[in-house]
């Protein structure tokens, strides 16, 4: 038997968050950053941390859901460096509608500077904006 082709196409959807010091709750637990629908699946996506968190000790960020709280980082994102890290993209599918959830932690002084942004590609299994084929 043949693979039978699916002619349904969607563009992939980008979604972000810029995120600051200030902005964070409550350090160490994991909070909504950006909702997905159901059948989500993360195509791509990273982290850039924009301005370094001045804390004393350590300043760490994982993004991940529900169910695993860095399913998306493969080790914490050091936010006291500027720089870009990727995303570990599972193949993970969000069967219902939920929240990416990032966890920001940090030790020492609190701190008073720090800005990341959070930026994600996914597509949505079953969706069709227009056929091809």
């Amino acid at each position: 038997m043949p693979i039978k082709k699916n002619p349904a196409r969607q563009e992939l959807i980008a979604a972000h968050l810029t995120i600051g010091f200030a902005d964070i709750t409550a350090y160490g637990t994991a909070e909504a950053a950006i909702d997905l629908p159901g059948n989500a699946v993360l195509a791509g996506g990273d982290v850039t941390v924009l301005t370094p968190w001045n804390s004393a000790t350590t300043a760490t960020l994982k993004l991940g859901d529900a169910t695993d709280d860095d399913r998306y980082t493969s080790a914490a994102i050091d936010l006291k460096t500027a720089g870009r890290t990727a995303l570990t993209i599972t193949g993970y599918k969000h069967t219902v509608a939920e929240a990416l959830k990032a966890l920001v932690a940090q030790t020492g002084t609190a701190a008073t500077a720090g800005k990341a942004r959070i930026s994600i590609l996914y597509y949505v299994e079953g969706r069709s904006a227009f056929t091809q084929g």
